[in-house]
């Protein structure tokens, strides 16, 4: 159960540091890398699945 419940906070943790750090990147290094404004969210919860 403790892991289980460690394991989620993990995944929130990455997802708010992600979110984070993609918010505050530039316009055009969000286009370099093909992501747009609207995608952050889906983008920052996709790359907190996998860590």
């Amino acid at each position: 159960m403790f892991n289980r419940l460690r394991h989620r906070f993990a995944r929130w943790l990455a997802y708010r540091q992600t979110l984070a750090s993609l918010r505050q990147a530039p316009d055009s290094t969000l286009a370099d890398a093909g992501i747009s404004r609207e995608e952050i969210r889906e983008h920052a919860r996709h790359a907190s699945l996998h860590r």
